[in-house]
């Protein structure tokens, strides 16, 4: 049905297109005979539709619509419509034969250069791609701001990150885009994968510059502070290492999980157990973080013995249920029963470990995507800083939902 009332609409806008095309002039451009010609063409493309021959009927209609300077944005909006419905080749070539047609006016020009940039990328043609869109920054006009959002596009998927930063900067000049969160936060995110680079090289000062680079476009870009926290770690300055470390807690709680085994370290790298075991109490209490719950947990269990542990992990659960506080629970409660209890516990306990390890750690708050790893950029709908811990912070489910 869905596919059906496509290609009627797609008869209604070729029509439409024809008729507006018609009304445009003030004489008549065809004959009598050649207007018979168009709608025998109609007639044959739908019954083509009729006889469920979409594609043969889609090739009669855009030959039937006469490219003229009335149609031009007809044939545009069929391309892409052609494009979206994953005709990418049929896109192609209505396009491709806009782009034949001589005298064409300059913004119809990069409108067409720029439609057909978009089915090249659809089709995986990222260097046909780049050279229209080079094409239209050339001309100056005012497409070029859509060429280079979609250079971004194509520079992200080729990681070559030091062009997208530079179409970045300059798409942020357009007041229009100035202050947008996407492309700001995009141009962080680029800045601190050149940054991983250099780190992987253990070129540290470099890797600080761009660092500061990231911040500029993102004053509270979560990875550039992680970042910037492993370099402190790295250099001795744990301190340092542990005000970054906070700041990502203050500014996105949900990421607590990553922040743990740093802070751990460092605090340990302090001989100062005791203020991380307080911050991982503040972390539960404030935040009901159920990663904080159970390394304090384990801290407690390992200095104190079980008893106090199970209470932690109790409370936890009243506040925040979790497979893993259960799993931790039942383990804990193991110890000190009879062989029936515990053959019981350690069958539940199996139970639910075999659940957590089928389930997805993480989604994606665009497009849907599960995943049990944690990514910067969505793998499915590329869009960066959307992957989220599945399981929200109980009191602002309404609040993370929209974000």
């Amino acid at each position: 049905m869905e596919s059906l009332m496509f290609y009627v609409l797609l008869l209604i806008a070729i029509i439409a297109g024809w008729l507006l095309g018609r009304l445009g002039f003030s004489k008549p451009t065809r004959t009598s005979a050649s207007e018979s010609d168009l709608f025998q063409d109609y007639f044959v493309g739908l019954n083509y539709l009729l006889n469920d021959e979409p594609d043969e009927a889609i090739d009669t209609f855009i030959k039937a619509l006469e490219i003229n300077s009335e149609t031009i944005e007809t044939h545009l909006a069929l391309g892409a419509l052609l494009r979206r419905r994953g005709k990418v080749d049929k896109a192609i070539n209505v396009h491709q034969a806009l782009l034949a047609r001589p005298n064409l006016e300059r913004d119809f020009s990069n409108s067409v250069r720029l439609q057909l940039a978009l089915n090249y990328i659809a089709a995986g043609l990222l260097d046909r791609a780049e050279r229209l869109l080079k094409e239209i920054l050339d001309d100056g006009g005012e497409a070029k701001w859509d060429a280079l959002g979609q250079l971004i596009t194509i520079y992200q998927t080729e990681k070559e990150w030091q062009k997208a930063i530079s179409c970045s900067s300059k798409l942020l000049k357009n007041p229009r885009f100035r202050k947008d969160p996407a492309l700001l936060g995009g141009a962080a995110h680029f800045c601190c994968e050149i940054a991983e680079q250099h780190l992987h090289n253990k070129q540290f000062t470099q890797v600080r510059a761009e660092i500061k680079r990231a911040f500029t476009f993102e004053r509270k870009s979560i990875r550039a502070m992680l970042l910037l926290a492993n370099i402190e770690k790295r250099e001795g300055n744990y301190k340092a290492a542990i005000k970054e470390l906070l700041r990502v807690r203050a500014a996105k709680p949900e990421f607590i999980s990553q922040l743990l085994e740093p802070l751990a370290s460092c605090y340990e790298s302090l001989s100062a157990s005791g203020e991380f075991e307080k911050l991982l109490r503040a972390m539960v209490l404030e935040d009901s973080s159920t990663e904080a719950a159970l390394v304090l947990a384990k801290m407690v269990s390992a200095r104190s013995g079980n008893a106090e542990a199970s209470d932690i992990l109790r409370e936890q659960l009243k506040h925040a249920p979790s497979q893993g506080a259960l799993i931790e629970l039942l383990g804990l409660q193991l110890d000190g029963v009879d062989e029936d209890v515990a053959s019981s516990l350690k069958s539940l306990l199996n139970l639910v470990k075999a659940q957590a390890q089928g389930s997805s750690e993480y989604s994606c708050h665009h497009c849907g995507f599960e995943t049990k790893r944690f990514f910067w950029m969505c793998p499915s709908c590329k869009k960066w800083d959307k992957i989220r811990p599945i399981k929200e912070l109980p009191n602002r489910q309404a609040g993370n939902a929209s974000s």
